[in-house]
């Protein structure tokens, strides 16, 4: 098989890198191992969240040109802030055309709350995390209901309330908790404890439940102007869901992810994934890259194995967009961590006593997570001796010189990143 583009990676920067070359014309084909971090994620995009200190970050541009000029490895100086701002604006109108809407704050971040409860800066929200009338609603001090479903053991209401709580943008809200009924599905025979995020969602995408569970929100939410629910109402057709609940219940409806999996990556997830398929994009989903022909700086081709079985894959370019330890992109040994495709040349330290700090929860974060590939101004990697690879690229997590958890901007590095890739490939193919 031969390509134009072969991706290898089909998270964030492997998706958005594959739609743009796709809609390009290009043969592009992505290669993932398996489920991507998406199914983990807030289903938020964060730009850049937290300066060195921990500070959080009010204008996250203003700050990345900063960064830019102190951080010359960082992704975003690789980048550049024309194309940080191009790759944003492609990623929110492709996924709005999938039923995605992504609001954002101007210029500046916004808060969300995560599984845990905790309040942290993004820049990129679904509307139902993120919108004007949310934002007044929390300005004006108004009675916000904190609902659960009962026997729902994935998320915990009383640690969201008592986060929001020491939090300032809600010091002047009243927070109430209550529980509401889950229905039973098809006469499931299930226990209510073993229901999971998808299973609930599932739920509410039948919409044959939608005027009961709005009774039981009504009746448990009072006289509260806005109701948080744990983000299940729906992955593929949530948007009118929340709809009919809003005109149902009379109240402003906010959804907080749920732990593993999360019902607002998943939509991310799907909604990128139909919008590579309908450029004309082909997904090969489970097979394992073995081994990677280099020749004199050029990749010649890669080799897929699966249950014994092996093909080879030709292509004018490819993009590394494996991820990080997490996914595999990044394998560490017993002294040295390395890149398992291409064997490429990896930023990291060679004693593992400096991979990690003692404090689990150290401010300064660990330090393997700024761990992974080396590359150029162009994000071409290097192998170990030191040559330039000219047809592959990298992007997303995979690449060292930024510590997403630390710094609050994996979302947007994936993004940008995968996009220059794209922009790349598609310049050298028309020259």
């Amino acid at each position: 098989m031969i390509y134009d583009c072969v991706i290898i990676g089909g998270g964030l920067a492997g998706l958005t890198c594959g739609i743009r070359c796709a809609e390009e014309g290009l043969r592009t084909v992505i290669i993932s191992g398996g489920m991507n971090s998406l199914h983990f994620s807030s289903g938020s995009i964060d730009l850049a969240g937290f300066t060195e200190n921990g500070s959080v970050v009010k204008k996250p541009f203003e700050y990345i040109k900063g960064t830019a000029a102190k951080k010359k490895e960082h992704p975003y100086t690789r980048v550049g802030i024309p194309t940080i701002r191009k790759s944003l604006d492609f990623f929110k109108e492709k996924i709005f055309f999938e039923g995605i809407t992504l609001n954002h704050n101007s210029d500046y971040n916004h808060f969300h709350v995560t599984a845990i409860g905790a309040v942290k800066p993004t820049y990129l929200s679904q509307e139902s995390v993120f919108s004007s009338r949310g934002k007044d609603i929390i300005k004006s001090g108004a009675k916000i209901a904190i609902l659960n479903f009962k026997g729902f053991r994935d998320y915990y209401p009383e640690q969201t309330a008592a986060n929001l709580k020491q939090h300032p943008l809600f010091k002047n809200s009243e927070l109430i908790l209550g529980d509401i009924s889950l229905p039973y599905y098809l006469h499931t025979e299930k226990n209510l404890h073993e229901f999971r995020s998808t299973d609930i969602a599932r739920i509410f995408e039948t919409e044959r439940y939608l005027p009961r569970i709005a009774d039981e929100i009504k009746r448990a939410a009072g006289d509260a102007d806005a109701v948080s629910l744990p983000a299940f109402i729906g992955i593929n057709n949530y948007r009118e869901i929340r709809g009919k609940l809003e005109a149902m219940t009379g109240k402003f409806i906010y959804e907080i992810p749920t732990l593993p999996p999360s019902i607002l990556g998943l939509r991310i997830d799907h909604a990128v994934k139909n919008s590579f398929f309908k450029h004309g994009g082909e997904y090969i989903a489970g097979k394992k890259i073995e081994s990677s022909v280099i020749t004199k700086g050029i990749v010649e081709s890669i080799i897929t194995g699966s249950r014994g079985t092996s093909s080879e894959i030709k292509a004018k370019y490819y993009v590394l967009a494996s991820g990080s330890f997490f996914s595999g992109g990044l394998q560490s040994g017993v002294s040295s961590i390395s890149e398992p495709v291409f064997d490429l040349k990896v930023k990291g330290d060679s004693k593992r006593s400096k991979w990690y700090s003692w404090n689990f929860f150290d401010k300064k974060s660990h330090p393997f997570l700024s761990y992974g590939v080396e590359t150029d101004s162009s994000l071409n990697p290097s192998t170990q001796d030191g040559k330039t690879v000219k047809n592959l690229f990298c992007a997303g997590s995979v690449l060292a010189g930024y510590n997403p958890v630390k710094e609050g901007c994996g979302g947007g590095v994936a993004i940008s990143t995968g996009y220059k890739c794209a922009e790349r490939i598609i310049r050298e193919i028309k020259k």
